[in-house]
């Protein structure tokens, strides 16, 4: 009896332990995204070039990410954006991380 529950039970605990992994994974993901969003407004607003800021973040920012950045009113933007790893297909959708500071350049 105790057998036939733990090859029930087995199943479920292996795909919750999967899936509060992946949540973690999204969680990290976010916080590297506001990091080099950070980190690129930052350059970018103390007057270096939006390219040679994004090339510089671009070395620890997360593969595949895509930047934006606009400069408007006296702000700097940086908007990045990359898409969720998915454990199964379908499951992926873009994660995304805002950041402005003061143009000061």
């Amino acid at each position: 009896m105790v057998t036939a529950e733990a090859a029930v039970l087995a199943p479920v605990v292996a795909a919750g332990l999967a899936l509060g992994v992946w949540i973690v994974s999204l969680g990290h993901l976010q916080i590297q995204l506001v990091d080099v969003a950070r980190d690129t407004a930052r350059l970018v607003a103390r007057g270096e070039s939006a390219d040679s800021a994004v090339a510089r973040v671009r070395t620890t920012a997360p593969a595949g990410t895509e930047f934006t950045v606009e400069r408007d009113r006296g702000f700097v933007t940086v908007r990045v954006e990359r898409s969720s790893p998915a454990p199964l297909p379908g499951l992926s959708w873009p994660v995304h991380a805002q950041a402005s500071c003061v143009d000061e350049s």
